[in-house]
């Protein structure tokens, strides 16, 4: 079964469903052992430790939720969540090499609660490049403006807790996390319908990505006409086109 609902941001709901999907996986290492080096226990006793300290330790405010972490774990709140990270990514994995599509993405999915739940408790986000990739993958399954418009707020708290270092990586890489964020972030917010989460969305875009704000707004532009958008998404896309696009051939 997928579920193309939004992941609710709970530790015991991440729990529910990594129990749920690691005996897909489980069973189906069983059935197919030779397909992996090893299993996904380890990966999946690992996991749910983690998880239960999360649990644990979650207090009143991220300064005690941090102190309590360390005192259970020796690690601070950004390394716990790029380890939980990647356990999740080694685990899709193997999913995947399994030929279970549907748990990969349900594991996917999961990086998306998890890492929204250690922001809140003040983790930084230095290791995003899987949850990036499974936020898109979770975009292109949902068409309800209502759910599109909560993974906006979910990518913004991701935007808002990227580190400062992955933010300022060298290079003009077209796979760097933060370019990939910003943009599926602003493709979001149009598929939203909601002008004022495209008025953010879009300012975001051409602040720190000023070179890519061209042709965002020209495809945008094109997929306004093709999927027949309301007249106020139509009306903030042609201004923002007018400016970005019509504006700079004039100069």
């Amino acid at each position: 079964m997928i579920y193309r609902m939004l992941p609710p941001v709970d530790i015991h709901h991440i729990s529910h469903e990594l129990a749920r999907l690691g005996e897909h996986l489980q069973r189906a290492y069983d059935e197919r052992p030779g397909v992996l080096d090893s299993g996904p226990r380890f990966l999946l006793d690992g996991l749910g430790d983690l998880l239960d300290t999360l649990s644990d330790t979650a207090a009143n405010t991220p300064a005690e939720s941090a102190r309590a972490l360390h005192a259970a774990t020796g690690g601070t709140p950004d390394a716990l969540l790029a380890h939980g990270l990647d356990l999740l990514a080694q685990l899709a994995d193997q999913a995947e090499r399994l030929s279970l599509p549907r748990t990969a993405s349900g594991l996917e999915r999961l990086s998306l609660a998890l890492t929204c739940w250690m922001l809140r408790l003040g983790a930084e986000l230095d290791r995003p490049e899987f949850v990036v990739n499974a936020t898109a993958g979770l975009a292109n399954t949902l068409h309800a403006t209502d759910d599109l418009a909560g993974l906006y707020a979910l990518m913004t708290e991701m935007v808002e807790g990227m580190s400062p270092a992955r933010i300022q990586d060298s290079g003009n890489f077209p796979s760097r996390p933060w370019r990939v964020l910003l943009l599926n972030r602003a493709i979001v917010a149009t598929r939203s319908q909601r002008p004022a989460l495209m008025v953010a969305a879009f300012d975001s875009l051409v602040e720190h990505l000023p070179e890519d704000a061209p042709d965002f707004f020209r495809e945008g532009m094109g997929q306004m006409e093709a999927l027949q958008y309301p007249a106020p998404v139509r009306e903030l896309m042609q201004r923002y086109y007018d400016r970005w696009c019509t504006g700079q051939r004039l100069h």
